[in-house]
């Protein structure tokens, strides 16, 4: 008898106005989703409504609260908060205009693939910190849930792309930025023989209807 994969669904959170006005946000910026980010979390939770979850888990920022809790909603079950499920912490770039940093950041991202991961960007959190926190999740989860299981995480783009680095077999915090992620884009994985692999990426066909 073939057993069944462990699969793990994940979407970054809906949009918000920082998302609309392209502002940093990170984890001191609690924005809740504007009228898109509703409609697309509304979208997402259709697109899902088939699936039998078992589990739906989420950051404790509103942004993905909210997202997760229309996700959950059909299925009867509530989101479980976990605190490093959390956005990078950006430091005094949180809330100001992502433009205005446009430079610092493609460095950054430039260190980042020759793997100097140390900074601490705008004197907070540096990436091997977002690591350490997304290999404590992804232990968690796969600990917690059994071959079989459909579970569903909303998280946040950069975390996301952090957490995918540690799932994709042969991939590292220098591919990060391999894993595009839209507001709501859907990534699945799947556990089977303990082995894991990802089968859809980012896909936003559930987005088609929803204006921008």
């Amino acid at each position: 008898m073939t057993t069944q994969p462990l699969i793990l669904y994940m979407a970054r959170h809906g949009q918000t106005e920082y998302n609309r006005q392209r502002r940093m946000q990170g984890r001191s910026v609690d924005a809740s989703l504007n009228e898109t980010g509703l409609r697309q979390g509304a979208a997402l939770a259709a697109r899902m409504e088939g699936e039998a979850l078992d589990a739906v888990y989420c950051s404790t920022l509103a942004r993905a609260r909210e997202t997760a809790e229309l996700l959950a909603e059909p299925h009867g079950i509530k989101p479980v908060l976990l605190p490093d499920l959390a956005e990078m912490a950006w430091g005094t770039l949180e809330g100001t205009p992502i433009d205005d940093h446009l430079e610092y950041l493609q460095n950054l991202g430039s260190r980042w693939r020759a793997g100097q991961f140390g900074d601490r960007v705008g004197g907070a959190e540096s990436i091997l910190d977002v690591e350490r926190r997304a290999r404590s999740v992804f232990s968690y989860l796969g600990a917690t849930h059994a071959d079989g299981e459909r579970i569903f995480v909303v998280t946040h783009g950069r975390f996301m792309r952090v957490l995918l680095s540690i799932i994709v077999p042969g991939a590292s915090l220098k591919d990060m930025d391999e894993f595009p992620h839209s507001n709501t884009g859907v990534y699945r994985a799947e556990r089977l023989g303990g082995v894991w692999s990802v089968t859809v990426r980012n896909d936003t066909k559930h987005l088609e209807e929803v204006a921008p």
